[in-house]
């Protein structure tokens, strides 16, 4: 009798792991929730994804460069001073408004235009924040195409977006969280 105890105290761990394990998310399944929850913004907002940068330079309303090492997505409303390239080391200086993390149900729409801007350094490809934890890698990728006090908007992705919006990640409550910004400006330390 014990050992019939035994076997069905097993089996129904057993079948309770099992069942668990199919409600457990991999990374691939987020990475495609997350690809769903971008085209999903893209197909509700009417955007049109270029493969290409565009050769005049000039965005239509409506359409967005893919970065195809970093799957950002940006638009460029303003090229600003383009005359004097980024140098190396410099800060950057990051203000954004609309910034909305759309995998969620935070309706928030966030900015840093009536406090201190975000600080970068500009080390080629890679960025390191100077003053904080919140810069986000995405918003460097636009930076070889815009000047001094250049805007663009922005679509990031998850693994570009902050440490900080990184580590408040937890699998049991969010989303791998893309996030869009109406408005990011670049201010170059060596313009003032």
């Amino acid at each position: 009798m014990k050992h019939l105890h035994l076997i069905v105290i097993m089996l129904s761990g057993l079948l309770f792991l099992t069942i668990s394990c199919k409600d457990t998310m991999t990374y691939a399944d987020y990475l495609d929730r997350e690809a769903d929850a971008i085209d999903l913004f893209i197909e509700s907002n009417n955007l049109t994804i270029l493969k290409d940068f565009p050769s005049g330079k000039a965005f239509k309303e409506n359409e967005f460069y893919k970065d195809p090492a970093t799957g950002v997505y940006f638009h460029v409303i303003s090229y600003g001073d383009t005359t004097q390239k980024l140098q190396w080391n410099e800060e950057v200086y990051v203000r954004f408004s609309g910034l909305h993390y759309f995998n969620t149900e935070d309706t928030t729409r966030y900015s840093n235009l009536n406090g201190s801007p975000e600080e970068i350094k500009f080390i080629g490809a890679v960025t390191s924040s100077t003053k904080s934890n919140y810069a986000t890698p995405g918003w460097v990728v636009p930076l070889s195409y815009v000047g001094h006090t250049g805007k663009v908007k922005l679509i990031v992705p998850f693994n570009m977006e902050s440490s900080y919006d990184q580590s408040q990640y937890e699998p049991t409550y969010y989303d791998y969280e893309p996030t869009y910004y109406d408005m990011v400006q670049y201010r170059f330390e060596n313009q003032y």
